[in-house]
């Protein structure tokens, strides 16, 4: 599984509207996500991939895709060596 689909499952899970998620979901206008669940998505995130995600890291993400651009660029080894 990559990242992205990664990502985009636990994103989907930790959301209290249950539609479909892709990289290209707005976590606010798509999902209804207020702070509270940002933090969720972030715990899970972190449980998920063993990680500690900075407090500053999500503050201006939008979308799924932005996570994961996020994540590459705090976690570079989150990405599956060829």
């Amino acid at each position: 599984m990559t990242l992205e689909e990664k990502v985009v499952a636990i994103v989907a899970k930790t959301a209290e509207k249950k539609k479909t998620v892709t990289l290209d979901t707005d976590l606010v206008h798509d999902l209804g996500t207020d702070s509270l669940a940002v933090l969720m998505i972030i715990q899970a995130l972190e449980d998920e991939f063993d990680i500690a995600i900075p407090d500053d890291a999500f503050k201006t993400v939008k979308t799924v895709r932005e996570i994961v651009a996020q994540l590459r660029a705090h976690f570079p080894h989150l990405e599956p060596t060829p």
